[in-house]
């Protein structure tokens, strides 16, 4: 406004120059039209400076209008996750003369922003695609703020790479999750899917326990940009680790001889170290205490060498039941000689006993008992290296009802069963039988990591991952293209 007056100024000023101009030309007479036509004049410019002043205000509004429109069109795109990733983006939009926060971790989105903002534009009203979806309940669940939601966007963070996985959450992500988590260990080799189940949350646990990162299972961007990237580390037990699988290594190795019983413990000690180095020299393996890889795939293999200890034991018991053997006397036969008056008489042929068999369970017995134990378990609850009775993995539940069956023998992981080389091999899905033992690998890992329990009609029961549980599945194109062999434990 400073500068219009300033302009009015120098108008009056050149009016009054040109008045004075006039004066000396006229005479006294025509003073009085003069000063009329002077006064008319100056009404007209002040009426155009008025008007600019008008259309100046009314610029004004529309462009702080247009300011509010924009600010409510990113309130609503962070909302739908569609700002998520962008760097630079505002974490303050202004609504009128209000200031509100895009995001605030403490303030549930289904109570953000203040209805009566979005209330005032139309185009702000939640649709089916937007808001309202993602405060929408899952089939069957209740609401229960950000973890309810079924899509990943449903806690959004500013400047985030990732958005945050959870429990229950559905989507793509999850799929791309879960084949992470199994092409670096931390997760069985199944059949991914799109839910964010107990397994994956167990599996995200045991990733965030080896990176030292908050153990909450929820996969945040912290979490994410680690999983996703080069220093990503394969699965791997080590000191000051707890939890069921150091619970199951401890017992693998009770089992060959390097700890007792009693020192089993779930915790990740100096006991588990020292046996962990022991086995790993006793089997020709780089000492370093380390439960990786190598390590735990000798480790469930039938390749897998027993401590010095266990064996000088079963040695000894071995020589002291071929000592007592020895030293038992053999039953002296007690026949009477024949006398000479029976010696002119035909014998009279006396039947032989007949010698009653040990009874042993039959093949198809076997088999139907270890199947019997497979359909009595599913629904039972997934959880890596477990054996049993309610929780399993997959080559646990395999360990169990091959002992339901009658089948003894040391837990082996999947690998590991899939080399038993006094099982029969099957390399041909066409000649499946029931009972089988089937071993699958991933599209991504040739090393085979999964098993399954062949109910013939290509039906399976396995314990799996991506379920979270012990199922009854039909044998599906993944699963096809993913197989390797089958073993049969019964001799034809």
């Amino acid at each position: 406004m400073d500068t219009w007056k300033a302009m009015l100024n120098q108008i009056l000023l050149l009016f009054d120059t040109v008045g004075k101009w006039i004066k000396n030309l006229f005479s006294k007479k025509r003073r009085g039209v003069l000063v009329l036509s002077s006064a008319l004049m100056m009404l007209v410019v002040l009426l155009l400076i008025l008007c600019v002043s008008l259309l100046q205000s009314s610029s004004e509004a529309v462009a702080e209008e247009a300011v509010e429109s924009a600010a409510r069109t990113r309130v609503r795109a962070v909302l739908k996750g569609e700002l998520i990733g962008q760097q630079g983006i505002e974490t303050n939009v202004q609504l009128s003369s209000k200031v509100y926060p895009v995001y605030d971790p403490n303030v549930a989105i289904a109570t953000w922003p203040p209805e009566e903002e979005l209330a005032s534009d139309p185009e702000g009203q939640p649709s089916d695609e937007s808001e309202a979806a993602l405060d929408a309940p899952a089939d069957g669940e209740k609401a229960s703020g950000p973890s309810a939601s079924d899509t990943p966007e449903s806690t959004p963070e500013p400047g985030s790479q990732y958005a945050t996985l959870r429990k229950k959450d559905k989507s793509a992500a999850v799929t791309e999750l879960q084949n992470r988590l199994m092409e670096l260990g931390y997760l069985d080799i199944d059949e991914p899917t799109d839910y964010f189940g107990s397994s994956t949350e167990t599996a995200v646990i045991l990733f965030q326990r080896q990176h030292e990162l908050k153990q909450d299972g929820i996969a945040g961007n912290e979490t994410l940009t680690l999983l996703y990237g080069d220093s990503a580390q394969h699965y791997c037990l080590k000191e000051g680790a707890e939890g069921e699988d150091v619970k199951a290594l401890q017992e693998q190795l009770v089992d060959l001889g390097y700890m007792d019983e009693k020192e089993v413990d779930r915790v990740y000690g100096p006991v588990t170290l020292a046996a962990v180095e022991a086995f790993q020299k006793r089997n020709g393996l780089h000492v370093d205490g380390l439960a990786g890889e190598k390590t735990l795939e000798v480790l469930y293999s039938e390749d897998a060498k027993m401590s010095r200890e266990m064996q000088k034991q079963q040695e000894a018991e071995e020589d002291e039941k071929k000592r007592t053997e020895k030293e038992t006397p053999k039953p002296t036969s007690t026949k009477k000689a024949p006398s000479k008056t029976s010696s002119s008489k035909k014998k009279t042929p006396t039947p032989k006993p007949t010698k009653k068999a040990t009874p042993t369970p039959k093949k198809d017995q076997r088999i139907e008992k270890f199947i019997a134990a497979a359909k009595s378990k599913v629904g039972c609850e997934y959880v890596l290296g477990a054996k049993g009775p309610n929780k399993f993995d997959c080559s646990g539940l395999i360990y169990w009802c091959l002992k339901q069956a009658g089948v003894s023998g040391t837990r082996l992981n999947a690998l590991g069963y899939s080399h038993k080389s006094g099982w029969k091999l099957i390399e041909n899905m066409n000649s499946l039988k029931k009972g089988d033992i089937l071993f699958f690998r991933s599209d991504k890992d040739k090393s085979v990591n999964h098993t399954g329990i062949y109910l013939g009609g290509g039906t399976m029961i396995d314990a799996s991952s991506g379920h979270g549980r012990v199922v009854k599945r039909a044998i599906s194109p993944y699963f096809k293209r993913n197989f390797v062999c089958a073993r049969r434990p019964w001799r034809d």
